[in-house]
């Protein structure tokens, strides 16, 4: 593997420096004497994350639970991918593999990495740091200073991780489950048990500050989660003989043909729907792309996606 060939991998198989790297990425995001990681009305290009899954779902963006569910998600993920790149151009947005334990992610023939150490990722909330009502805990060390809005009694992010592996469908159930059903079916059969797996691993597995949608976005490790799930994705779509799945006319089926769907219109707050900024009138930099957009139709590169 070569450090900066624009590949999302899984956190666990990189460099222990390159996993450094991307940890150190997102405090260089959250940086607020840094005027370069900042928008003109002073949010850090960390703090507008949780801003922008906000202001998407009070718009009313299939930002939960719909067909657009995956390539708004795709959309975020591209984007932080971007942000990352321009306070270290040789990362990539890599992932946390869900069929492992995030505290022993496999690697291949090398002793397993716990992601939830205070070196990386921080505490997986069994340290009962700043714990509320008997359950979880901050996520401490070297996240402490990343605050939560949820106002429940905690004011920085905090987990309360179940044990082992989350215990969802395996990876080639998912992407196996759609193949019965007929091409025009297929995409809606799979983005169901996509989304199912990835509801679990949210509400049912991390929990913390990432159970609640909602506030997920503090989090830096939602988007190891969102990666995951968008590496899934991109493995259904590059499937041997599937490459119909590749065509934005095709790959979304009976849903895709109903000009009503959530994957025919516009995906915000990009689109300056929920005024927010720098995608409103003020901000200037508002675009109009929906799910079938090349740029979300074709896939990321992945070390596991085809």
């Amino acid at each position: 593997m070569a450090l900066g060939d624009g590949i999302r991998r899984n956190l666990a198989s990189i460099t222990k420096a390159e996993r450094i790297r991307f940890r150190d990425a997102f405090f260089a995001l959250d940086d607020q004497s840094n005027p370069t990681v900042k928008y003109a009305d002073g949010t850090t290009f960390w703090d507008k994350q949780e801003d922008v899954h906000k202001f998407a779902h009070a718009g009313g963006q299939d930002v939960h639970g719909g067909p657009a569910f995956l390539a708004w998600h795709r959309e975020l993920c591209n984007r932080l991918e971007e942000q990352i790149r321009a306070v270290d151009p040789q990362l990539s947005l890599h992932y946390w593999d869900w069929s492992t334990d995030p505290r022993a992610t496999a690697r291949g023939r090398r002793s397993p990495v716990n992601l939830f150490t205070h070196a990386m990722m921080g505490d997986d909330g069994h340290e009962g740091v700043n714990q509320v009502n008997g359950a979880g805990g901050d996520a401490g060390v070297p996240f402490q200073e990343f605050e939560t809005t949820e106002g429940n009694g905690h004011t920085f992010i905090w987990r309360d991780v179940m044990f082992g592996a989350p215990a969802i469908n395996s990876d080639h159930t998912i992407l196996t489950i759609a193949d019965p059903s007929s091409p025009d079916q297929q995409f809606d059969v799979f983005n169901n048990a996509l989304q199912a797996a990835h509801n679990f691993v949210h509400s049912a597995f991390i929990r913390g500050t990432i159970f609640n949608a909602h506030f997920s976005f503090h989090d830096p490790f939602v988007f190891l989660l969102h990666s995951n799930v968008d590496r899934l994705w991109a493995k259904w779509q590059t499937a041997k003989g599937s490459s119909w799945r590749l065509d934005p006319d095709r790959i979304y089926g009976v849903i895709g043909a109903d000009p009503t769907s959530s994957v025919n219109k516009p995906l915000g707050p990009w689109d300056g729907s929920s005024n927010l900024f720098p995608w409103n009138p003020a901000g200037g930099q508002s675009v109009s792309k929906t799910a079938k957009h090349p740029t979300l139709i074709k896939p990321p590169r992945y070390d596991k996606n085809n």
